[in-house]
């Protein structure tokens, strides 16, 4: 099993829908949600019986709880703020995924997040999510390769909340949609980095 940490420590970027779609397009996964929001317990919750299993689990209850997951891929939807339990899941996963909008004050609180994941030793991609769909972010994604690698951009699209919604994520809402093509090519962008 494969153990994906979808991490930030600035609340708002969009950690627990990237966390929901990237679940379903990877195929037998399961979620663990540690922020006490339990956005994705939430729209587990309105998906029934449909996979991804989500679970909800106190952040420092993640190392117990990996025993009951059976799944080919683990995701780990964290909490903003607490650097102890983010360090904690850092350790434990295959690579942490650090999301961050392209906005200064995402920027600024991009240390905080980087001291943490530096500190577990984790391995790091990042993911600009949520960036406004004409953006030229050339710039950004420079800045950012010289430090950990960059996958595809995620755009701010409308299919994202409208299939939140319904509990579907957008490739099931819209999969011809921009918004699904976006997730797939970061999924396949994030399965050959870890291969």
């Amino acid at each position: 099993m494969k153990k994906i940490a979808i991490v930030s420590r600035k609340g708002g970027v969009g950690k627990s829908t990237l966390t929901m779609n990237l679940a379903v397009v990877a195929g037998p996964s399961t979620i663990i949600d540690t922020d006490p929001q339990a956005s994705c317990a939430d729209w587990g919750d309105r998906r029934a019986d449909d996979p991804p299993l989500v679970h909800t689990v106190p952040a420092g209850r993640v190392q117990v709880s990996l025993k009951r997951c059976q799944t080919d891929w683990l995701f780990v939807d964290t909490q903003p703020s607490a650097e102890a339990s983010l360090i904690e899941i850092a350790q434990i996963a295959d690579l942490c995924v650090v999301v961050l909008r392209p906005g200064q004050l995402e920027l600024d609180a991009l240390g905080a997040t980087l001291a943490a994941i530096r500190a577990a030793q984790a391995q790091v991609v990042f993911c600009i999510n949520q960036a406004h769909p004409q953006a030229n972010l050339t710039e950004l994604i420079e800045g950012l390769a010289v430090y950990y690698p960059v996958g595809p951009l995620i755009r701010s699209r409308a299919d994202f909340p409208a299939s939140v919604a319904e509990g579907r994520a957008v490739t099931e809402w819209n999969p011809d949609g921009k918004a699904a093509t976006e997730i797939k090519n970061y999924w396949l962008w994030l399965q050959e980095y870890l291969n």
